[in-house]
Order: C-alpha cells, then structure tokens, then sequence
C-alpha cells in the first residue's frame, strides 16, 4: 500500500500540482503579493509567471477594481471565512472574461512558521452566461424577425400602462395587420415570404422612438406601443408613419412586389388601461379598417363595440360565453 507520507512536499511539487489544473489558481499574502500561481493563471493573464510572482496586482489592475479585490482579500483574512464573486475581467489580449473567483484562507508552514495564505480559483463562465443571454433572448424574442414576442410585449404593455398611471401620460397600442401578405407567401414561398416579415419588421423599427416597443405577435400580425404622448394626435400620427412605410414597395425586380397595412388602435386611459381591453379594442379598430377596404387606420370608437364579421364567418372562440352554462338538474357532464 502506497504510504502518502512519502512524498516530500516541495515548493516545486506543489508548484508541478497547481500547473496540472486547468483552472487559473493562484496563492496570495496579507500584503496582497502573488506567491504561487499556476500555468493557467499565467496564461490567463498575459504574463510570464517571473514576472509578477512576489509583486502584488498594483499597476496591472485599474485601482478601483483593485481596491474591491484586496477589500475581499482582507475580510478573508480577519474572518476565515471563504469567499465567491463573479466578475467581468480583463484577460491576454484585452479579452474580457466573465469569472468566478473563488477565494479560501489556508495556512502552510514555512520558514517563519505557520502561515495564512489566500488560495484563489478561477472559473471561466463566459460561454455559459453568453448561452444563458442567448436563451434568454430566444425566449422573450421572435426567431424570424428579432422583434420582442408576444410574452415579451404583454410585459412591456403591462409595464408602460403601471408608468402611464403614474405620470398621466397616454398609452397607445398600434395593432398592425398586413394586407396581402398571404398571396405573396403563397406565391413565392415561405423564404421569401419571410423576408418580407423581416422587412417589415425593420421599417417598424424605424418609425418609433426610443422606449416605444414594436413585437411581432404571430403570422403577419404585429404590434407597437406608444409611450409617454400627450394627445391623441401623436398615436395618429404614427399610425399613418406606419401605413406610409409598410406600403412602400419591397422590390422591383422581376416584378413589383408590396403589401399594405391596416392599423387599429387604442388609446390608454380612454379607450381602458387594461392590456386585454386595449387589444381586443385595437383588434376592432383593425377590423373596421379591414372592412373598409384596408390600408390605412382607425382608432377605436364606441360604435365598434360589437365585433364587426361578416355573415358567413363561423362564430368564433371568443364570440363564446366565458363561463359553460350550469348543468341542469340530474345532467352528467
């Protein structure tokens, strides 16, 4: 049996442990100098390992990140307790890194006798909190055009609607329909079809300002809140920005190739300051516009109030009562 007592523990063997991690780790002092630090660590941060052991990071790091790391480093020591932080740093070659450091007090014997030391390891999280956005992002945003989604925008609605009530400014929601789009998809095809989507969305995006939310609902179906205006002229006025730049033509060549837009809209607090209301309102606002033709804009009116359909439209889900009538006595659901 191997007698672990046997191996003569040197700076160099402890030195040779380290190298063989791939893990950036390095051993500091109370005065904040490097006294060990592995290959990876010195790969890590860009530097032969003669050159910074026995100094501390002062002058290679900017000082208020280096008053942070030795504010840790000295509540490490006076507590015994371990420590870990995730960070953005700065690695070889400029690159800046996502880590978690993770800091444990040791102590060694040395020739002044026992002493305490910090051992420190890095971990790289970049990929993992890069992926962790990118999925994000893929949850709140559609795949197709980039655009905030429906879960994304019923957030957002939510969010300007609390602000709206808080300041007394008004809350527009546009709702967007294209109008033969589903000709041009049948046509061409879903790869064209969808660059018209991705267009589209585009010019949306540059028709609204900053803090104005454009999402793509679903299909051809789109929708954008306005905040903080002040009077039902602005939301029109987008309203027929939106028209103007959905109908400009989408290409020339070899044919001309275009669709329209129908707009209905709503306006918070005077058409509701629900989100569900003020859908269903810009919904009927849309509609009408629809039934007048399309391409253009309407904004909701109390005569809109019942859904406008024509005769032979099946009845539709949410025409349904919300609640199924009570059983009658001795029925068996």
């Amino acid at each position: 049996m191997f007698d672990p007592s046997s191996i003569i523990l040197t700076v160099e063997v402890l030195q040779t442990l380290l190298d063989s991690l791939p893990n950036p780790v390095f051993l500091i002092d109370r005065d904040h100098r490097l006294v060990l630090i592995n290959q990876a660590m010195a790969d890590f941060v860009g530097y032969e390992r003669e050159a910074i052991l026995g100094r501390s990071s002062e002058g290679r790091v900017p000082p208020a990140l280096l008053e942070g790391y030795w504010r840790i480093d000295d509540r490490v020591f006076a507590t015994g307790e371990s420590d870990e932080t995730e960070e953005i740093v700065t690695g070889a070659g400029g690159q800046r890194r996502i880590v978690i450091t993770r800091k444990r007090l040791i102590q060694l014997d040395t020739v002044a006798g026992p002493t305490k030391f910090i051992i420190a390891v890095l971990s790289d999280v970049t990929r993992f909190r890069e992926a962790e956005a990118r999925a994000r992002h893929l949850a709140a945003h559609d795949g197709l055009t980039g655009l905030p989604n429906r879960g994304q925008f019923t957030q957002r609605l939510a969010e300007a609607l609390a602000a709206a009530q808080r300041s007394g400014e008004l809350v527009a929601v546009l709702l967007v329909d294209l109008d033969g789009f589903k000709p041009i998809n049948d046509r061409f095809g879903h790869i064209v079809g969808d660059s018209v989507l991705r267009i589209i969305g585009r010019r949306l995006g540059g028709v609204i300002r900053a803090g104005d939310t454009v999402a793509r609902l679903g299909g051809d179906e789109f929708c954008v809140i306005q905040r903080g205006i002040s009077q039902e002229d602005h939301a029109l006025n987008l309203a027929g920005r939106i028209v103007a730049a959905i109908g400009q033509p989408l290409a020339a060549q070899p044919e001309p190739l275009a669709v329209t837009a129908s707009v209905g809209l709503a306006l918070c607090p005077f058409d509701g300051d629900d989100p569900d209301i003020l859908l269903e309102r810009a919904d009927r606002a849309l509609y009408a516009v629809k039934h007048a033709g399309r391409g253009g804009f309407s904004r909701y009116h109390a005569g809109l109030h019942r859904p406008l359909a024509p005769p032979d439209m099946p009845v539709l889900l949410r025409d349904l009562p919300a609640e199924p009538p009570p059983l009658a006595a001795g029925e068996i659901s």
